[in-house]
């Protein structure tokens, strides 16, 4: 008896265990629920896309959960980010400004793996806080904090297959205790693409340029990044990024050329073209709290270095007397920044107030040598040579504040005031610029809450300084004939900008936004005789009117779809150019699905498709452009091993567009090797897990690079 008495008790104990287990695992779940993100959340300056509640964006590098937020757009055949209804973007991460563009900016990307991703911030009207530099609008990546004590990390590989194979490899290794902190980092790239490029100018001159090109990168970034609490109100740290990068073109080239007298010339050039990067990037920072209560003091410098060393080889033959003429160029562009800045965040019970300044120093020396080969070896050609000094110093200090009123309304508003100094000196002409100036540039938000409503309302002025690139009057030859330059005579463009915003059941959000951009510049391309000539100009304004739409939501709950609609109007004043502004407008629209193929979401299938219907903004006139994209993703390992399939623009679409002058039209008709097939494959390991508390640093200027 009792044995069976034993027996019986271990029976009701079992069964009173399991019960207990599946109650709670399911009161588990029921907080897991409750306290789930929503998708989508509204603030009075920003709106943020919250990844962990995404089901698209889960096993994904960064370019491709960017990819799944509503209003942004990442085209991998332009190789750029940017917002809809938007001229262009910065990037930054934790806040911090990323010193990349183009490739470089989508490979920096893919080295981030969606699972490290907390939430993606999208600003359209960014706040005083942030510099003002910029044609309008920021996304801010912000990561997840390290939860690991102990060794963590993680190990990618990806191929891409265009019409040449690539691989890039990422590997993360990180050491944490309650105090210290240390992260190494190791990124190594290489990878290449096919470029056809048709540019035609049809005037009095007729002149049709045909390019065949393959575009090749190569890279080894090694980082480090430490920190240490000093105690618990202080914290200090630094980071050190190098970059070893290597690029390069092989170019044939067939130029069509027919004078008004109905002369014919053709061209035939093959250019080699090699470039070697090295590139150093340190921050350093000291974070002090001034009382348990948020009040904090920031300080912060950065410094950013870069050589860039040149050789182009070209050889041009003119068919109409069989002559060849050899050219080289040697190029040197050294840019180098150094910032520092103090930021402090006062939190009241009247509210909260930020102030800070800022200063930061653009230096850029460039040495270009062009040469001739003759039958005694490679002669200077002094006439063609360019040597240019460029110094920019900015002063800014801002001031903002923010208060909630009730539980319904959410208010900011900023001032900051930036002074600029520049000078550009040319000694080979003895030619040089120099400008002084100081402006105010304002912000203000108000959003107001109720149930499953948030409507806002954004202002911000901005201002776009032109790249050193854009007014070095460095000569970049691609022929004897023909060249493209910058002019450093440009100067800034200013943008105001306002949004009215609505958001429902964080799943719908609408704005209507205007822009109103002056004094702004471009690249723009002459015909003289052989020569084509490109070069910047101030040259235009122009005013936006927009209106954004997007829908995210889950059906089924194994469908998550992105809906996402924009449509523009502009009108453009033209000046200093022989230009006929077109009456501007634009209609875009994009579906992204996700569809999960099994109960434990481990195995998800994904296609997307955007469009753009024709469109005119300036004297610009965009043909219809169509991009389809398939792939599928694989998890394992309870998601430590992550695996992706993708196809991207599965009908390999060609970009088109025509530029009206009142002397002639430009035609542009290019395809950018846009059709690949990626394999990519990430694995992620760690020690016990607990919080810690990762620095966010910025280094807003290296984005004008």
């Amino acid at each position: 008896m009792k044995n069976i008495s034993v027996l019986v008790c271990l029976s009701v104990s079992s069964l009173f265990w399991s019960q207990v287990k599946k109650d709670s695992i399911r009161n588990i779940e029921k907080i897991e629920i409750l306290v789930k993100k929503k998708l989508l959340e509204r603030k009075a300056d920003r709106m943020i896309f919250n990844v962990e509640a995404s089901i698209a964006s889960q096993g994904m590098d960064g370019s491709e959960t960017l990819a799944n937020v509503p209003m942004i757009r990442v085209d991998e055949n332009l190789g750029s980010v940017s917002i809809v209804g938007k001229s262009s973007v910065n990037v930054m991460i934790n806040g911090r400004m990323l010193n990349l563009s183009g490739q470089a900016l989508l490979n920096y990307l893919k080295s981030i793996r969606s699972e490290n991703i907390a939430k993606i911030e999208v600003i359209t009207t960014p706040p005083a806080k942030y510099e003002a530099q910029g044609n309008s609008g920021l996304i801010n990546i912000i990561l997840k904090k390290n939860p690991n004590l102990g060794f963590s990390g993680s190990i990618s590989s990806n191929l891409i297959q265009r019409t040449y194979s690539g691989f890039s490899d990422n590997a993360t290794l990180s050491y944490q205790t309650e105090k210290f902190s240390s992260s190494l980092k190791l990124v190594y790239y290489d990878s290449a693409k096919r470029s056809d490029e048709n540019y035609s100018i049809i005037g009095a001159t007729q002149n049709y340029s045909s390019s065949v090109r393959r575009d090749m990168w190569n890279e080894l970034t090694p980082g480090i990044s430490m920190s240490y609490k000093i105690s618990k109100n202080s914290e200090a740290g630094f980071e050190y990024l190098y970059a070893h990068q290597r690029s390069g073109m092989d170019i044939v080239n067939n130029t069509r050329n027919i004078s008004p007298a109905g002369q014919e010339e053709n061209l035939l050039t093959n250019t080699f073209h090699r470039e070697k990067e090295p590139t150093h990037t340190a921050s350093a920072y000291y974070d002090l709290k001034l009382d348990s209560l948020g009040k904090k003091l920031s300080i912060l410098g950065n410094f950013y270095k870069n050589n860039s060393d040149t050789e182009v080889n070209f050889a041009t033959q003119r068919l109409s007397d069989n002559s060849l003429q050899d050219v080289k160029t040697l190029s040197l562009v050294s840019p180098q920044i150094f910032s520092a800045q103090a930021d402090l965040e006062l939190p009241f019970s009247f509210g909260t107030v930020e102030t800070g300044v800022k200063f930061n120093q653009f230096k850029n020396n460039s040495d270009l040598k062009y040469f001739n080969l003759t039958g005694t070896g490679y002669v200077s050609d002094e006439s063609r040579a360019n040597l240019f000094r460029y110094r920019e110093e900015n002063y800014a200090a801002y001031f903002s504040y923010a208060k909630n009123f009730g539980e319904h309304w959410e208010t900011k508003a900023g001032l900051r005031y930036e002074n600029t100094s520049a000078e550009s000196y040319t000694p080979s002409t003895g030619s040089g610029n120099s400008y002084r100036y100081g402006q105010w540039f304002p912000s203000a938000y108000v959003s107001y809450k109720k149930d499953k409503n948030i409507f806002s309302l954004a202002y911000s002025r901005r201002i776009n300084r032109p790249g050193m690139g854009s007014l070095n009057p460095f000569r970049w030859y691609s022929n004897p004939y023909s060249y493209s330059s910058g002019n450093p005579l440009l100067t800034p463009s200013y943008i105001n900008n306002l949004e009215l915003g609505y958001t429902f059941n964080n799943k719908l959000t609408t704005s209507l936004y205007y822009m109103r951009l002056k004094n702004a510049f471009g690249q723009v391309s002459f015909q003289d005789g052989l020569s084509q000539i490109s070069t910047y100009l101030n040259y235009y304004n122009n005013n936006s009117f927009g209106l954004n739409i997007s829908y995210t939501d889950t059906f089924f709950k194994c469908w998550e779809s992105t809906m996402a609609v924009n449509a523009s109007r502009q009108n453009s004043e033209i000046f200093g150019l022989d230009a006929q502004p077109q009456k501007g407008s634009s209609f875009s629209y994009s579906i992204n699905n996700t569809f999960t193929l099994n109960k434990t979401k481990t195995l998800a299938f994904f296609l997307n498709y955007e469009q753009s219907l024709p469109s005119r903004n300036v004297n610009y006139y965009y043909h219809n452009f169509s991009d389809l994209s398939l792939g599928l993703k694989v998890s394992l390992m309870e998601k430590q091993l992550q695996i992706n399939a993708t196809v991207t623009n599965v009908l390999a679409q060609r970009f088109r567009g025509d530029i009206y002058f009142t002397d002639s039209v430009h035609h542009i008709n290019n395809y950018w090797d846009g059709r690949s097939f990626r394999l990519s494959v990430n694995y992620t390991f760690g020690g016990q897990k607990k919080k810690i508390q990762k620095k966010v640093i910025r280094f807003e200027e290296k984005d004008r690079i």
